[in-house]
């Protein structure tokens, strides 16, 4: 038996989509309210929903109230075989908005798209084309059309003593196809609404016939961006704003004003909420539940995080994935504001406008990358050892992203910045590194400066020059990187292979010296000596240390 999975709460109230879950059959299903069988659809995604709607004997209900971005990504997943019988059933309204998605190449329709369109709308049967032809705006399908056809002459060309009108009783309209595709889908169009829709056939092709195609275009595109900006989605330029910088010292949660008006006449966007899983403070204020206007808010500033990503919204993983990088945003500026008090977050996110709240939680990020592009853009990154470069690399990712090196039992991991938690181990990095940059920028009795001078420097990082330092203090010379000599190799393999207590005494000694020059760089000189270790216990014949690639600066 066909089953299959039923949510044990038969209500949508939040976005965890954690509930414990049964097998149903369709069978059962179909014995659901329409209300709780359009809470299972909205959980399922591609096949599954549209097997779903087809099994629910409401579904000419039902898909008229799915959110058209939902219906959308349901549809490019499906392919164009198996969508007719949802566009079949999808209103006017869906269907307009699914023509704005899909067709648009910047400001110009894209001839290929908008032909493709033509012949899925063609496929949905004549009542569902006239229907749409009652419905759609005319300047719509009158540009799709003026792609694809000119027309030649119209009715002031007919007189009844001409014979060669009487030859052509079958249109009112000498049409020049651009394509042969183009003639069969759309001459098939214009047939059936000249026989069944006279009146908006005359319109369209009049209107095809008077109309500049740019100034047609120009039109559509405004019409159609302000179809769009009802579900937040707007132009790129104009969506960038979602990363304008706030300070975080300075900024003043609250001063929401009520948000019912511009989702009193949206259909619900839980089903697309759900495609990403809040985290931390955020997934408690969200698991209480949401209103309508919330959840509206909340995907209007997804929207305008897609636009300005210039991201793929027919992906439903560019989707998630957008998603979850607006969740762990907003997390980040709740914990700032709230000191992750979940009584006080909750009043945060419902009285702040979700939009300044990312752009806090963005600009949090944004300091920390501040501070790392100082040092990558520093003369020491260049020579930076791999823990540093991997944070820095990662901390400036799209997004932002916090490595943390293996320590102990742990290996190393990345994870996404998305609490203060994970803010607060960002920020002992970049001191860390701030620390270095001090050490090596004047607290050594050395400088880079000085020792590029004098040596080749290509594939020595901050530790290789630093231990090459200590190597000579060994060595019984000065304290500064200078190249060592294949048997300072030998000598220094002696020094740290012989005996552990031996290895032991020069690691404290190397530590104390570090910190008697920066109260910071311990952790620096910790990976410093396990270089140092691993390198000179790694050998069974001493002789194979001179033929290896080695960490320190050599002659």
């Amino acid at each position: 038996m066909t089953k299959i999975t039923l949510p044990a709460e038969r209500q949508v109230g939040h976005l965890k989509v954690l509930r414990k879950q049964r097998d149903i059959s369709f069978s059962e299903f179909a014995s659901l309210t329409a209300k709780e069988q359009l809470e299972i659809i909205r959980a399922a995604d591609g096949k599954k929903k549209f097997d779903l709607l087809l099994n629910s004997q409401n579904a000419e209900r039902l898909v008229p109230q799915l959110h058209p971005q939902e219906l959308y990504l349901t549809i490019n997943e499906l392919g164009s075989a198996d969508s007719v019988e949802l566009l079949e059933l999808a209103s006017s309204e869906q269907i307009t908005l699914l023509l704005d998605l899909d067709c648009w190449d910047g400001d110009k329709v894209s001839d290929v798209l908008s032909l493709r369109w033509l012949e899925l709308l063609a496929n949905a049967g004549e009542e569902k084309l006239c229907q749409l032809a009652r419905e759609i705006e005319p300047e719509t399908f009158a540009l799709f059309l003026k792609k694809h056809l000119t027309i030649v002459r119209g009715l002031e060309a007919y007189d009844d003593d001409d014979a060669e009108n009487s030859r052509r009783l079958e249109s009112l309209y000498d049409i020049h196809y651009h394509s042969e595709d183009a003639a069969k889908i759309i001459g098939a169009l214009l047939n059936l609404w000249q026989e069944k829709e006279q009146e908006t056939y005359l319109l369209l092709m009049e209107m095809i016939r008077s109309e500049n195609l740019s100034v047609l275009e120009e039109e559509s595109f405004n019409s159609r961006n302000n179809r769009l900006l009802d579900l937040g989605i707007i132009p790129h330029h104009e969506a960038k704003s979602i990363y304008t910088y706030v300070d975080p010292d300075t900024f003043k949660p609250g001063g929401k004003i009520d948000y019912r008006l511009e989702a009193e006449e949206l259909h619900s966007p839980l089903a697309l909420l759900a495609k990403a899983e809040p985290n931390n403070l955020l997934a408690d204020i969200l698991g209480a539940g949401i209103d309508h206007e919330t959840a509206c808010e909340l995907l209007h500033l997804v929207n305008r995080k897609l636009s300005a990503d210039r991201a793929d919204i027919a992906e439903q993983k560019e989707i998630s994935g957008k998603l979850r990088e607006v969740y762990d945003i907003l997390n980040l500026a709740l914990e700032f504001l709230s000191g992750n008090d979940v009584a006080r977050g909750d009043e945060i996110f419902k009285t702040t406008y979700l939009l300044h709240l990312y752009q806090l939680g963005h600009s949090l990020l944004e300091q920390r990358q501040a501070r790392a592009r100082r040092f990558l853009t520093g003369p020491l990154y260049q020579y930076a050892d791999f823990p540093e470069l991997l944070f820095i690399d990662s901390l400036l990712e799209k997004p932002a992203l916090f490595y943390r090196a293996p320590h102990g039992d742990h290996p190393s991991d990345l994870q996404p910045v998305n609490s203060s938690k994970t803010l607060a181990l960002v920020d002992k990095r970049l001191d860390q590194i701030d620390a270095l940059v001090n050490l090596f920028s004047g607290q050594l009795p050395f400088t880079l400066a000085e020792i590029e001078q004098q040596s080749q420097l290509e594939s020595v990082t901050l530790a290789g020059l630093f231990m090459t330092a200590v190597a000579n203090r060994v060595l019984g010379r000065d304290f500064v990187p200078m190249p060592l000599a294949a048997k300072d190799l030998d000598l220094l393999h002696k020094l740290t292979a012989s005996q552990p207590e031996t290895f032991h005494s020069f690691a404290t000694e190397c530590l104390a010296l570090l910190n008697s020059l920066s109260d910071h760089c311990e952790f620096f000189g910790v990976y410093a000596l396990e270089l140092w270790e691993d390198f000179f216990t790694g050998f069974e014949d001493q002789g194979d240390i001179r033929q290896s690639e080695c960490f320190l600066l050599l002659e």
